[in-house]
């Protein structure tokens, strides 16, 4: 495989999301080991198992995963049962002919015996293949409603690493230094009115920053509290929002 393809299963890749941009600290840093373990490609880390809040940045930093992967010209497929409804077990087939799968709110996966089945057998042939799978839920393997026995002992079976809440101080030291890397100031006003007027979900304030970023260069204008309640203004009229 020369060239790197993603399978966009009814969802769109977050082109913003790294790694490096992911927060640092004592909370995230054994679930950053974890994934950057998880990319290395060696046999014993072919599966991870990511569990949290909702909020805490699971799906950014399977984005972030992904986006490593597909620099490196691998072939991914990414799903996400958090809002999409996916007709039957067919979008399951031939998964385990790429190199790595992402599966996103697991929690939210039928659980009904033709998907579950469907599911093991994708399991079992990934095994065979070499297929790397990510599965992020905001429960734990153990407490999923899983039915098929051993499909649940397969799930128990992977690696499974807590993307825990991090603090406002740990929030405030994220946004600070990943508008550090991307030549950004701005004062502590703007920062507090960030956390006390927007989501307080990681992955948005992250991304917040770099829609921050791209309004200030179009307007022009240095980022200040103006700005942000401009922007957040213009997202609430976007027909898109």
């Amino acid at each position: 495989m020369s060239k790197p393809k993603q399978l966009l299963l009814d969802v769109r890749l977050d082109e913003s999301a790294s790694l490096e941009n992911f927060i640092s600290c004592p909370s995230t840093e054994i679930v950053l080991k974890a994934s950057k373990e998880f990319i290395s490609g060696s046999e014993s880390n072919r599966t991870l198992y990511l569990w949290g809040k909702r909020g805490t940045g699971k799906q950014y930093l399977m984005h972030a995963v992904n986006r490593t992967f597909l620099d490196n010209n691998f072939h991914s497929a990414f799903l996400s049962f958090l809002s999409s409804s996916y007709k039957d077990v067919s979008i399951l087939e031939g998964l385990e002919k790429l190199d790595i799968i992402f599966i996103d709110a697991f929690e939210n996966f039928p659980t009904v015996s033709e998907w579950e089945i469907a599911l093991f057998n994708l399991l079992n042939a990934c095994s065979i293949t070499g297929s790397k799978v990510f599965i992020s839920s905001q429960l734990t393997a153990k407490n999923l409603k899983i039915r098929l026995p051993d499909l649940k002992s397969r799930l128990i079976a992977f690696p499974a690493f807590e993307l825990p809440e991090v603090s406002d101080e740990e929030k405030i030291k994220a946004l600070r230094e990943s508008a550090e890397r991307k030549g950004l100031r701005f004062d502590e006003k703007v920062l507090s009115f960030i956390l006390n007027h927007t989501s307080r979900s990681l992955a948005d304030l992250l991304k917040l920053l770099v829609d921050l970023d791209n309004f200030s260069l179009e307007t022009k204008r240095k980022i200040s509290v103006s700005l942000v309640k401009e922007l957040l203004a213009n997202r609430v009229d976007s027909p898109n929002t």
